[in-house]
């Protein structure tokens, strides 16, 4: 499409931005790019007038200068151990700066129902699961990642229980100057499938980067995906994703959020419960420092009777840092013995800290329950004075209390060699190297 139909706002970071080269033997991705871009184009960056972005300003993107990222990538196997959970057995995918690398990557054998790909060398098979799930027309964001779709992942799986998870390692590296990147990646289950993924979100380097993540999520009749995330971008880079799911008859879909590094992270997840019996569960976890600032935005819409969901986020904040935490549950009409809960709960851990809060409920069906509740507030003094009383240095007194605060989130779920994978990730972020106790 022209660019003279763009608005100002979008028209200057799109020339910011740079171009794609058409791909070739996908026209129907070249129009869905267009109709990507057009819907940018009416929208722009969204600003803090809008409700949902009241509380997160993108404002600092229009400040810098980004380019599509190359496929270009220096590292190698040897870079790997220090990068991935490799103490986790697992099919492995790596992508640099949000291009695959099938030399770092290793699938492994897989069973007959399943496939992982990658986006860019399958594009024909991948065409009926691409923009499929969800509207990006009045999601802005959504709408430019679909404006630069290149690459990404796709689970597809039919009939299978996968017992082994699938690691998606994203590595963010921009040494050639801010660097920007837009994969769309796709999960489609069927036939009553089983399957945990594992995305890590790793920033390399002192650059810049903008990773802006879309994924669609498809779980049919009786299949159930666990869908683990953790965010660690470099400390001047921002992470931007969109995950948007559909919940079939007695499916399930399980989410689990960490939020760690970036100067500045907001990840949404919409989530359609479409037939009875379908469920969700949206846990997180957030811990920021310095002037970081780490947006959670949720949408559980429960579109059929007798569907389930709970959703518990809770995060840890120090420095200046600032949260917010937007959950909506709408329960629609005709959607009776509808059970939906949710709880945000922060710890200041500084008098300069903040976290906007803002849990909501919208109910037009009859016999429901649902609750939802926040909190915030610094730690227990009590407890920490008991605890320094028994001899503990104040610093690892403190460490102790978040780690327990924290851990009933990340404990919620039934795989023990994630949840240790993620209670040390709390740890290490509690006890930078180098960093010495009281």
């Amino acid at each position: 499409m022209s660019n003279d139909n763009l608005s100002t706002a979008a028209q200057a970071f799109i020339e910011q931005h740079g171009a794609l080269s058409a791909p070739d033997g996908a026209p129907w991705l070249i129009d869905l790019r267009d109709k990507g871009l057009s819907a940018f184009s009416d929208q722009g960056l969204p600003t803090q007038k809008l409700e949902d972005w009241k509380y997160t300003s993108l404002q600092p993107l229009d400040q810098i200068g980004f380019t599509v990222c190359n496929g270009k990538s220096s590292l190698t196997q040897d870079d790997l151990p220090r990068l991935t959970s490799a103490e986790t057995e697992a099919h492995h995918l790596v992508f640099h700066n949000g291009h695959y690398c099938a030399d770092l990557s290793n699938i492994g054998d897989l069973p007959t129902g399943v496939r992982v790909i990658n986006l860019a060398d399958n594009l024909t098979e991948l065409e009926p699961h691409v923009a499929k799930v969800g509207s990006y027309e009045n999601t802005p964001v959504l709408a430019l990642n679909t404006a630069y779709i290149e690459d990404g992942y796709a689970v597809l799986i039919d009939g299978v229980e996968l017992t082994v998870p699938i690691e998606i390692l994203y590595i963010s590296e921009a040494d050639d100057g801010p660097a920007a990147y837009h994969p769309r990646n796709i999960i489609v289950t069927a036939n009553n499938s089983r399957v945990t993924i594992l995305e890590r979100h790793i920033g390399i380097g002192d650059g810049i980067c903008l990773a802006n993540h879309a994924v669609e999520v498809s779980v049919a009749s009786g299949s159930r995906v666990k869908h683990f995330r953790s965010f660690e971008e470099s400390a001047g880079s921002f992470n931007l994703s969109a995950v948007k799911a559909e919940v079939g008859r007695d499916a399930a879909y399980e989410s689990f959020v960490m939020s760690l590094g970036g100067k500045l992270g907001r990840s949404e997840i919409d989530v359609a419960l479409n037939e009875p019996g379908a469920e969700t569960k949206l846990n997180g976890v957030y811990l920021a420092d310095h002037d970081q600032h780490v947006d959670h935005t949720t949408n559980i819409t429960h579109n059929a009777p007798h569907t389930t969901s709970q959703e518990t986020y809770k995060g840890a904040l120090d420095g200046k840092s600032r949260a917010v935490f937007q959950g909506a549950i709408l329960v629609a009409e005709g959607a009776d013995k509808a059970d939906g809960r949710m709880s945000n709960k922060t710890l200041l851990l500084s008098d300069d800290t903040e976290i906007d809060s803002k849990p909501q409920l919208e109910i037009y069906a009859d016999d429901v329950k649902c609750a939802h509740g926040s909190t915030a507030g610094e730690l227990d003094e009590e407890a920490l004075f008991y605890m320094r009383s028994r001899g503990l240095p104040e610093n690892q007194a403190r460490a102790l209390l978040v780690v327990g605060f924290l851990s009933e989130v990340v404990e919620d779920f039934d795989d023990s060699d994630l949840a240790d994978l993620f209670k040390e990730k709390i740890t290490r972020w509690l006890k930078p190297p180098g960093k010495t106790e009281n």
